[in-house]
């Protein structure tokens, strides 16, 4: 995932740990790699 978003894997890991947030330009990536809403990545939309 790191590499698709194009940063590096320490970066990607922040995220998942929730030390760190994405910004709206990779979150929107993470949810077209993933094929959701970012609603959905933020817990706002469920399906």
């Amino acid at each position: 995932m790191a590499e698709k978003l194009g940063i590096s894997q320490p970066s990607y890991i922040r995220y998942e740990s929730g030390t760190s947030e994405p910004t709206l330009e990779n979150l929107t990536k993470i949810a077209n790699i993933l094929d959701v809403s970012v609603d959905y990545l933020l817990g706002r939309k469920e399906y």
